[in-house]
């Protein structure tokens, strides 16, 4: 084997200084830190502030500002970098579609420029914090982060570790009064996070000032919220955490070496070879990739991949300690109810301690040998203390164990509505994710009739009768059977009554010819006054010359008048009124169909005519048709839970819950496919009240003075009144609460 072959296990890791730039409203932040080849590292950091803004500085104080921020931060380092990796933490309203805004980016790229550094990365701070935060509890935080400085502060809106609405402004008659002006111009939240997290800000006198602040009951907090202040150190470990993830490294951070490092930095170098352990570290796993890092290509951040790893709190029992104990009565409710079981319950127990010790001197060996001697006083004295202190544990049981007490909070229901599209099928099941919801056909059966206008006209009238002769200049006879057409000279045409003979001619060319003559009763093809022929109106036969007619007489009798008779189009105009007239009807009955947990749609999808007989027959003369008919009117009916599951995903809020007897819907539009498939346009109404955790509120309230208790339910968002009942009623102790929360019922009902 050679020993060339085999890795340098005593190969010293190579090391790098990178630096990352977190820039916020008031001041610029260097940090620099340390990578090897599984590893970051914190080394140091330093923070310089603009003279207003970042947003005012002018382009020459920007560069001077960063300048000195990394200048301060190299103080510590023991070699001078050339050109610094940078990853930079960047305001939210830097950011544009994922973009650098044009605006910003160009003064990055002057600063890369001037001050020798290589952007290789961008982040928003907001989202880094958010990702700590999430790490250090073990879920997404919902919350409001007050980001405060001396004259400008930052309220970010956090709903599920998510950046919903962040807004800036001037702080205004104080950081807490500024803020809950800007929490009343969020769009976002129906119900307020009762949490503000207060970042970079170890002065007491702010925290203090959040916590005694009235907060407005506008804002809709669930109850009075909780003040939480982040140490000054998180921004450096949410940006160091987001690089770590994002570079495949892990991260070594220990808070004590930021204090040490700023109170140090001109004398403590930071060692290659100090070891990890024994240090209190957090880590960081080694997913995510540096696909992260296209700012000099691109200058597009893309989504920093939310690490799965838990770090250690930041917050030490100590911190927590100092901040709980300058809460004010009114505030301070889980500190109480951890330390103490309410006044009355400790005197109680210093009483009982009062009667114990009086026992034990009672049963001293001077006492029981007094006794032995039979002292009836010392005998009384005895059972007088066994007797109080009999009484005293009896009050102390019933008041720890026995003692219920029942809540009563009355809050105000939410009136909200939305818009949707849904699709009722018949021919298919419940899909809540494509908004289909399965549904049936309800028939309702009507009878009834209907009369209708008469719209069909025609002519009636008599047809013309006459007499003609026929005359046969022929030499051969000539018959002439019935209804033979013979026409007049204006070209009316009329028919003979009956078959006749007509002779030939007679005669010759000396004496003259003479046609053959006959009479003919004839009439007229068509009824008509115009068939009232004239005498002497001479006819045609056919194509035959030699033969004609002529009457000796006027034509009469021919007579013609307009009038309604019923026609198809009246049939069918009377088939679509019917079922008009009976809607009404079907709508009352509608209700009767209706079976149990389901909900019929008040617009029925068609018709159908089960039966129909009229009155008259088609070319009746008459003004009016009656049908008399049965009529189906068929409905969309759908299952009330599909709607309700509909609802609550509509509805999707963790902080309200809907009231399910109180979801209404009305139908605005409705298309019927041929499959029967209803496609409807709705607008849903619901009442929705906040949630209110009864079991925490238990417990935040247990063994407190009804009174104080009262006056914090009543605080509560949306409570309108609060009423509390304590059983047994105990003299001088029915104005406590139960110690066991197990023992307090609290009833919610809204209004």
């Amino acid at each position: 084997m050679k020993i060339s072959s085999l890795p340098n296990l005593w190969k010293k890791e190579e090391k790098e200084f990178y630096l990352s730039l977190i820039l916020r409203n008031e001041k610029a932040k260097a940090v620099i830190f340390e990578k090897t080849t599984h590893t970051l590292k914190y080394v140091s950091a330093n923070e310089e502030e603009f003279t207003s803004t970042i947003e005012n500085a002018s382009l020459e104080e920007f560069l001077s500002v960063l300048d000195k921020a990394i200048s301060g931060a190299e103080i510590p380092l023991t070699s001078t970098v050339d050109k610094y990796k940078t990853i930079l933490a960047l305001k939210d309203n830097w950011i544009e579609n994922e973009k650098i805004k044009k605006e910003y980016l160009d003064k990055l790229k002057k600063a890369g420029d001037e001050l020798g550094l290589e952007p290789i990365g961008f982040l928003t701070f907001s989202e880094s914090l958010t990702n700590l935060l999430q790490k250090e509890e073990g879920a997404p935080v919902t919350a409001i982060i007050a980001e405060v400085g001396k004259k400008y502060l930052t309220a970010y809106y956090i709903k599920s570790g998510r950046v919903m609405e962040a807004k800036t402004s001037e702080i205004h008659q104080g950081a807490s009064f500024t803020v809950e002006t800007l929490l009343k111009h969020l769009e976002t939240p129906a119900v307020m996070p009762a949490r503000i997290i207060l970042i970079n800000s170890d002065e007491d006198e702010l925290t203090q000032e959040f916590i005694n602040h009235q907060w407005s009951k506008s804002l809709n907090f669930l109850h009075i919220p909780q003040i939480q202040m982040l140490p000054t150190n998180s921004d450096i470990k949410a940006v160091l955490l987001g690089a770590a993830t994002q570079m495949g490294a892990k991260l070594e951070f220990d808070a004590s070496d930021v204090e040490r490092v700023e109170q140090n930095k001109s004398f403590e170098n930071v060692s290659e070879e100090k070891g990890i352990e024994g240090q209190n570290l957090d880590y960081v796993g080694k997913e995510g990739s540096m696909d992260f890092f296209g700012f000099s290509k691109s200058d597009v951040a893309k989504d920093v991949q939310q690490d799965k790893v838990s770090e250690k709190s930041a917050l030490h029992d100590e911190a927590l300690k100092e901040v709980s104990e300058e809460i004010p009565e009114d505030v301070k409710i889980k500190t109480e109810k951890k330390l103490n079981i309410g006044t009355l319950g400790v005197l109680l127990v210093e009483k009982a301690k009062s009667a114990l010790s009086l026992f034990q001197n009672l049963l001293s060996k001077e006492a029981l040998s007094s006794l032995r001697n039979g002292g009836i006083k010392d005998k009384k004295l005895l059972f007088i203390g066994l007797g109080i202190i009999a009484l005293f544990i009896f009050f102390y049981f019933v008041f720890i164990f026995q003692t219920k007490a029942t809540v009563k909070l009355a809050i105000d229901l939410q009136t909200l509505t939305k818009d949707e599209s849904l699709t009722f099928s018949p021919n298919s099941t419940t899909n809540l994710d494509d908004k289909l919801l399965e549904a049936k056909i309800v028939p309702i059966e009507e009878e009834g009739s209907v009369t209708v206008d008469v719209k069909g006209k025609k002519d009636v009238g008599e047809k013309a009768k006459g007499t003609v002769t026929i005359f046969n200049n022929d030499t051969d006879p000539v018959s002439l059977a019935k209804g033979t057409i013979i026409t007049s000279s204006n070209e009316l045409d009329f028919l003979l009554d009956s078959g006749v003979s007509v002779a030939s001619a007679s005669g010759d060319v000396f004496s003259g010819t003479k046609p053959g003559t006959t009479n003919a009763n004839v009439t007229a093809e068509d009824i008509g006054t115009e068939y009232n022929l004239p005498s002497d109106t001479k006819f045609t036969i056919g194509s035959n010359k030699s033969i004609g007619a002529k009457n000796d007489n006027a034509f009469s009798g021919g007579s013609k008048k307009n009038v309604l008779v019923v026609s198809k189009e009246d049939f069918a105009n009377a088939r679509a009124e019917l079922p008009k007239k009976l809607t009404t009807k079907a709508e009352q009955d509608l209700s009767k169909k209706v079976e149990s947990g389901m909900t019929i749609l008040p617009q029925f999808i068609d018709t159908e005519l089960l039966s129909e007989k009229f009155d008259k027959k088609e070319g009746d003369e008459s003004n009016k048709l009656i049908l008399t008919g049965a009529v189906a009117f068929n409905y969309i009916a759908y299952s009330n839970s599909d709607m309700i599951n509909f609802v609550q995903n509509l509805f999707n809020d963790s902080e309200t819950e809907i009231m399910k007897s109180s979801i209404k819907t009305n139908v605005k539009d409705l298309t019927v496919a041929r499959n029967r498939d209803v496609s409807a346009d709705l607008t849903i109404e619901i009442k929705a009240v906040a949630k209110i955790d009864t079991k925490s509120l238990a417990e935040d309230i247990k063994g407190m003075d009804v009174g104080k208790a009262k006056n914090l339910l009543s605080n509560l968002d949306k409570v309108k009144s609060v009423e509390i009942s304590v059983f047994p009623p105990i003299p001088f102790l029915s104005s406590a609460l139960p110690k066991n929360p197990a023992n307090i019922i609290i009833n919610v009902n809204s209004n």
